[in-house]
């Protein structure tokens, strides 16, 4: 039987659950159909989706779609007259397609595992665009070279001013980006984080706050063409990019669902210079800091 503690993080920090909960809605019983769903059908992700030699999943939608449909039963069954999803909990389309058409090769950056903590007070700058905020999270192989040793996972972006806090914050949803209200009410919140493990949606995405975004008169782009904010010269300003490197798997001759797992996933978000500039006349202390997880 499969063991459910591998994925109950998942499962407890779904969105429709934590939706739920936010709602006044006890989801004990929910989660209690979902841990047999899981168990029953566990052998899927064992035999599917399992890496034994890095001792990790990779990533899929199967938990979630379990979670999903559980979740709309239970609804269904007892609150049908009742409950509606939100905006906030339902699938951002525009952020899918806009993210998977951001996605380039990694740029020419230090690996998390070569990285310090602290502030840094120099910004780095590429092809005259200052980067803001990067999440990058590295998989650290073993002495060798053939499983898993652990992962160093790194949060930066610039801050108001010289404090220990994270670079970014991980409370609103993506949609909302959209809407142009992203952190709007929360300026001193100038970086949003937003993280979907294991989902259909975009797993990570880093955005400025709507707050500067209208302070610089930017509007965004068309989804099609990435996730970027324009100018009224319909310049590019603020740009978000993703990567993932290097695919490893069980074995080199083996390729199947267990090969997707990335030994560098990440993203970054770039903005114009000149607009990097505006921003320190509005923030004179801003200043860019680089926090790391070690798992």
């Amino acid at each position: 039987m499969f063991n459910f503690d591998r994925v109950e993080n998942m499962v407890l920090n779904n969105k429709y659950i934590k939706y739920l909960n936010d709602i006044g809605i006890d989801t004990d019983e929910v989660i209690n159909n979902i841990k047999i769903n899981i168990e029953k059908k566990g052998y899927i992700l064992d035999d599917v989706f399992s890496n034994s030699i890095y001792e990790m999943l990779s990533p899929n939608i199967f938990v979630e779609n379990i979670v999903f449909e559980e979740v709309n039963k239970y609804l269904f069954e007892n609150y049908k007259e009742s409950v509606v999803f939100k905006e906030e909990v339902s699938l951002d389309i525009k952020s899918v397609l806009a993210t998977q058409n951001s996605i380039i090769d990694r740029p020419d950056i230090k690996k998390p595992s070569e990285i310090q903590e602290g502030f840094i007070e120099e910004f780095n700058v590429e092809d005259n665009f200052v980067r803001i905020a990067r999440f990058e999270s590295e998989i650290i192989k073993d002495s060798h070279g053939i499983g898993r040793k652990g992962q160093s996972v790194i949060f930066e972006g610039i801050i108001p001013f010289k404090v220990d806090i994270r670079p970014f914050s991980m409370e609103e949803p993506s949609c909302n980006i959209w809407d142009n209200i992203f952190y709007e009410y929360e300026p001193r919140d100038i970086i949003g984080f937003c993280k979907s493990l294991n989902s259909i949606e975009s797993n990570n995405i880093l955005w400025l706050n709507s707050y500067f975004i209208n302070i610089f008169n930017l509007r965004l782009d068309n989804f099609k063409n990435g996730l970027k904010a324009l100018n009224n010269k319909n310049e590019v300003i603020l740009e978000f990019r993703q990567w993932r490197k290097d695919l490893i798997g069980n074995g080199a001759s083996f390729v199947g669902h267990d090969s997707n797992i990335a030994k560098l996933e990440g993203c970054d978000l770039l903005l114009r210079e000149d607009y990097f500039k505006k921003l320190q006349k509005i923030i004179p202390t801003i200043i860019y800091q680089s926090q790391k997880l070690e798992i």
